[in-house]
């Protein structure tokens, strides 16, 4: 890496899970085996959401279909001259060792979705570093954290006062017509309709087999749908924006319930297989984000005996609510004014600081609440990279965390 040693983002207490009106603290480490000379440290703070998807089966007829939603795009000054005003400021010096830059960034109180990865599109939340030094190549570090969605009023009363869905029914008679069968009747119904993350679907139901064939198992999935809304400008002479939709369904949790011979009846029950926990999952809905949707289903599919394809299978909405603890128990720091954009100064003078209006930031509730927990997605680690990142980025694929 030549004369820079180490380029890092550190979150303090290594902590990267906040709520809206929240602090995001940290600092950037720049350890340098000499001296440079720079026109500036910055720090950037992003959140957005994006989709995009290409339409079309050639590259010839392809469209791209495409949306972008911005939660706020915010860049400090950590060390030297601004960036709108590098071309015309002066140089200055870092002297060789190890430099930290605090930081301190409030984030919005309201108006902030759940992070989430899907098949086309997602919503990040990302803090990118540079380093820019005269007549040569950016050097970029970028990492990401998660915002959590606060439960509300209406969500916590929404799962105390959830009931079980009614009972769905589906019936299939397997055979054909030189071989008489009788019907495959499967009811289901789990015990409520609301759910968080892990929490236990405990599903109830039946499978009666009055075929001539054996269930040789029953599946329960939980099933995300993600809806993704993504626009095309048309380049005819009149130019139109085009609106198109693209759903992606995805397993995030799957258990095999044992079956029953042909002309007997199954009740499902916990030590049967019948109980399905919620991994760690983005809410539905994906409250405050307009351009991607989510749902999920619990769908229980009966396999039959043999080489019988039959479309015997219950699907029932389920809500995931959002969490349902303060994820760091403890108030608010004290808001102080935004600190001057240095230019240059001293490195060592105290935290970059960014500050939202009072009057928007929530008090921290008076709650006795135990120790936040988190699990990192079960969809795993993405590549927070961009297709306009230079080649000199820096960094590390990320999952978001969820309540668990």
């Amino acid at each position: 890496m030549g004369k820079l040693r180490q380029f890092a983002i550190e979150f303090d207490e290594m902590n990267d899970v906040f709520e809206p009106g929240e602090f995001v603290k940290g600092h950037v480490v720049v350890d340098l085996a000499e001296k440079i000379k720079i026109k500036g440290v910055w720090l950037l703070f992003h959140g957005q959401s994006e989709v995009e998807w290409e339409h079309g089966s050639t590259d010839d007829d392809s469209i791209t279909y495409k949306s972008v939603e911005t939660y706020f795009k915010q860049e400090l000054t950590l060390f030297g001259t601004a960036r709108e005003q590098s071309s015309q400021g002066k140089d200055a010096v870092l002297p060789a060792g190890r430099h930290v830059f605090p930081f301190q960034y409030q984030l919005p109180a309201e108006g902030l979705p759940c992070p989430f990865e899907g098949e086309h599109g997602y919503v990040r939340y990302i803090i990118e570093a540079t380093i820019d030094r005269p007549w040569k190549l950016f050097r970029t570090m970028k990492t990401s954290f998660t915002v959590l969605e606060k439960e509300d009023e209406n969500s916590r009363e929404d799962f105390i006062s959830t009931h079980p869905p009614d009972l769905c029914r589906a019936t299939t008679t397997p055979g054909c017509l030189c071989c008489e069968s009788g019907p495959v009747e499967l009811q289901v119904q789990p015990d409520r309709t609301i759910y968080r993350p892990g929490d236990v679907i405990v599903i109830r139901g039946t499978v009666t087999n009055n075929s001539n064939v054996d269930v040789t198992s029953v599946e329960a999935r939980l099933v995300q749908i993600a809806t993704f809304h993504g626009d095309h400008e048309t380049t005819a002479v009149f130019s139109r924006i085009k609106t198109k939709t693209k759903e992606a369904k995805k397993v995030v949790q799957q258990v095999q319930i044992c079956g029953c011979k042909r002309g007997e009846s199954l009740t499902f029950s916990v030590d049967k297989g019948a109980a399905l926990r919620v991994p760690p999952i983005p809410p539905s809905a994906l409250r405050f984000c307009r351009i991607i949707d989510l749902e999920y289903r619990l769908d229980v599919v009966p396999y039959l005996e043999g080489a019988y394809s039959y479309d015997l299978k219950t699907q029932i909405p389920v809500k995931i609510g959002p969490y349902r603890r303060h994820p760091h128990n403890s108030a608010q720091p004290p808001c102080v004014a935004p600190s001057a954009v240095p230019g240059p100064p001293a490195y060592n003078v105290g935290p970059a600081v960014v500050t939202q209006p009072t009057s928007v930031v929530p008090s921290a509730p008076e709650l006795d609440f135990p120790p936040p927990s988190y699990m990192e997605s079960m969809q795993g680690a993405k590549s927070i990279w961009d297709a306009d990142d230079s080649d000199n980025a820096m960094g590390h694929n990320f999952a978001p965390k969820y309540d668990y």
